[in-house]
């Protein structure tokens, strides 16, 4: 069993529980500040999410910002980002929070896109790492996923089938092996371009 956090409520990232569950994780899904009305929602009405249309599994715990930083949480073994790309500089804020002597856990990445820095694309990947670097944060292992994969597809437990890179395919693997599902297949690459630019 692994300790998993989500950042963003969104129909992804909530969708994205339901692998992690199913293989005996624990899950906790932390809204950023546009998912306050969200969580409380998914809260009081039996963990339906209204994006999916479903109801969620009861063990995953959803919380607001502003708990999840007034609290202490121990180290996560997995941290999944699946806020919009407008989220990452709030996303590696947060991540801070478990930088232990500059180290923090692996992450994993469902957000989608390019941004632009220095009049050039660049991959949410790359620029992930660098504003975790401008942290001086080291040891930073960060994967990508890629579909075809929709998140209604997925909480309903439709067969779907992504990539999950990453330069070093031994940790490719382990993500694989943590998530995988008799409907959620898994494939591993070190194409980190490829599979960013084709999702």
């Amino acid at each position: 069993m692994a300790d998993i956090i989500i950042f963003g409520a969104g129909a992804m990232s909530s969708a994205f529980s339901v692998p992690c569950i199913e293989n005996n994780h624990k899950v906790m899904i932390v809204g950023s500040h546009i998912d306050d009305q969200l969580i409380d929602s998914i809260n009081k009405n039996n963990h339906f999410h209204p994006g999916l249309k479903i109801k969620l599994f009861k063990k995953i715990k959803f919380t607001k910002i502003e708990n999840f930083y007034n609290k202490k949480y121990r180290i996560p073994d997995l941290i999944v980002i699946g806020t919009n790309s407008k989220g990452l500089e709030w996303s590696a804020k947060l991540l801070i929070k478990f930088c232990v002597k500059r180290k923090i856990p692996p992450i994993l990445l469902l957000t989608k896109g390019l941004s632009v820095y220095k009049n050039k694309f660049e991959l949410l990947i790359h620029k992930l790492k660098r504003l975790l670097l401008n942290y001086n944060i080291s040891n930073i292992s960060i994967s990508a996923i890629g579909g075809p994969c929709l998140a209604s597809d997925l909480s309903n437990k439709t067969h779907s089938s992504v990539v999950i890179t990453n330069k070093n395919l031994r940790t490719a693997k382990r993500l694989k092996d943590l998530l995988s599902t008799n409907y959620y297949h898994i494939f591993i690459s070190d194409d980190i371009i490829g599979v960013e630019a084709c999702a």
